[in-house]
C-alpha cells in the first residue's frame, strides 16, 4: 500500500502518468466519448481520472443503475470550492438517475481531534447539509445520515475490520504510532460508508474525491476483494486554486469564499486575490497578463463561466492587455459569485422546510433554528 500524496503535490511530479498507474487511475479521456463533454467539469478536465468508471458506464448502457458517495466531514461553512464536487454529483445524478448517499463522518472529526465532541458536529452536520442540499438536490434521491447515529453503518465496520491489518492502514496512513485507536478504526467506517450501497442495496458505487482521499479508496478495494463485494470506482477532480494561489483551505479565510461570506467580505477577499497580472495598468496594457497563474481565470475556467467562446474572449483579452484584473475580471467574477449567493440563499429556504426528507434516521431541525 502507498503512502498518501496531496494533490497539489502529485500533479507537479515528473513521474505523475507513473504515479497514476500505479494507484491503478486512468485518465478520464478515453472514456469521455460515451460520458460526453456537454459539462464542463469533464470538457475542461477537471474531472482529469478515474477508476473502473468505464465498469460503471457499462452498467449505465446495460440500464442498470449505481449509487454515488461522498461524505462531508461536518465543520464549518461550505465554501466555494466544494461547489465542484457537489455540483459534479448532482449532474451525473442527473444524467444517469441514481441515488447519492451522503454520509455526515462526525466520526471522523472527533477521532482526528478537530472538534472536543460528538455533540458539536450535530448542528454543523445540519447546516452542511442545508449548503449541499440547496445547490440542487431532491429529497427522494437521496440518502443522507449521520455516521455516528447509524448503527447499520458501526454493523458494517465491525465485519470489515477482520479484512484489514493494522500494518496495512499505518502504511497507508504514515501513523507514527501516537495516534489515538479511533484513527486506525476510521478506516473501517469509511469502508462501511462506501460500501454500504453496495452490501444492502446491491449498487455499484462510483465516488468522487480529490487524489488526497484515494488513500481510503485503496483500503477499501482491499476489503472487497477480500469479501468478495463489487469494487468501487472513483472519479477524480482537480480543485478550484485558493485565492491567494495556493490550496483552497476552510481555516485560512482569505483562501476561500465561504457560502455565507457577507457581500462586502465577498468582495475584500477577490479584490485581494492573487493573479497574473502586471504591477501596474500601463504595463499590462502594454504586455498582457499571465490567466495559468491568475485565481480568478482558474475559477471562471472550473466553475463560473460555462461559455467556451466567452472564456477564449476573457483569455485572449488577458493575454493581450486588454483586461485588467482590477478593473474587469475581478469585479466581474463578483458579480457572479453574489449572483450565485443570492440565488442559493432562495433555494435554502425551501430545503430547510423540508430537511428531515433527506434524511435516513429522525433530525432535531430545532438546533439550527
Amino acid at each position: 500500500m502507498t503512502q498518501n500524496i496531496e494533490p497539489h503535490d502529485i500533479e507537479k511530479r515528473e513521474d505523475y502518468q507513473k504515479i497514476l498507474s500505479e494507484f491503478g487511475i486512468a485518465k478520464v479521456n478515453k472514456i469521455l466519448p460515451r460520458i460526453g463533454t456537454e459539462n464542463l467539469f469533464f470538457r475542461r478536465g477537471v474531472v482529469f481520472a478515474h477508476r473502473d468508471f468505464d465498469k460503471i458506464l457499462n452498467r449505465v448502457e446495460q440500464k442498470k443503475s449505481f449509487a454515488i458517495i461522498s461524505g462531508r466531514g461536518p465543520s464549518n461553512d461550505l465554501h466555494f470550492g466544494h461547489l465542484i464536487l457537489y455540483d459534479l454529483i448532482r449532474y451525473l445524478q442527473d444524467k444517469y438517475e441514481c441515488k447519492y448517499f451522503l454520509p455526515f463522518s462526525d466520526d471522523e472529526k472527533y477521532v482526528f481531534r478537530k472538534v472536543n465532541s460528538l455533540e458539536e458536529t450535530y448542528k454543523l452536520s445540519l447546516q452542511n447539509a442545508i449548503d449541499i442540499f440547496a445547490i440542487g438536490f431532491k429529497p427522494e434521491n437521496v440518502h443522507a445520515y449521520i455516521s455516528s447515529m447509524t448503527p447499520r453503518i458501526h454493523y458494517l465496520a465491525l465485519t470489515f475490520s477482520v479484512n484489514q491489518t493494522f500494518n496495512a492502514v499505518r502504511a497507508a496512513l504514515g501513523l507514527n504510532g501516537e495516534e489515538n485507536t479511533g484513527v486506525v478504526n476510521y478506516t473501517n467506517i469509511q469502508a462501511a460508508h462506501i460500501l454500504h450501497p453496495t452490501t444492502d442495496f446491491d449498487l455499484p458505487v462510483v465516488v468522487p474525491i480529490g487524489l488526497d482521499q484515494d488513500v481510503y479508496m485503496r483500503l477499501t478495494r482491499d476489503v472487497a476483494r477480500k469479501r468478495k463485494i463489487t469494487l468501487p470506482a472513483s472519479l477524480y477532480i482537480k480543485y478550484l486554486k485558493g485565492l491567494t494561489g495556493g490550496p483552497m483551505s476552510s481555516s485560512i479565510k482569505e483562501t476561500c469564499v465561504f457560502l455565507r461570506d457577507e457581500p462586502e467580505t465577498i468582495k475584500k477577499k477577490i479584490m485581494n486575490a492573487l493573479t497574473g497580472g502586471k504591477t501596474t495598468i500601463k504595463e499590462q496594457r502594454e504586455q498582457g497578463a499571465n490567466p495559468e497563474i491568475c485565481t480568478v481565470f482558474d475559477w471562471f475556467t472550473k466553475y463560473f463561466i460555462k461559455d467556451d467562446d466567452e472564456l477564449d474572449k476573457i483569455e485572449v483579452g488577458c493575454r493581450g492587455g486588454d483586461l485588467i484584473c482590477g478593473l474587469d475580471c475581478k469585479p466581474n467574477l463578483i458579480g457572479m459569485v453574489l449572483k450565485y449567493q443570492e440565488e442559493f440563499n432562495r433555494r435554502k429556504e425551501e430545503v430547510i422546510k423540508n430537511l428531515d426528507k433527506y434524511f435516513e434516521h429522525e433530525i432535531d431541525i430545532s438546533v439550527i433554528e
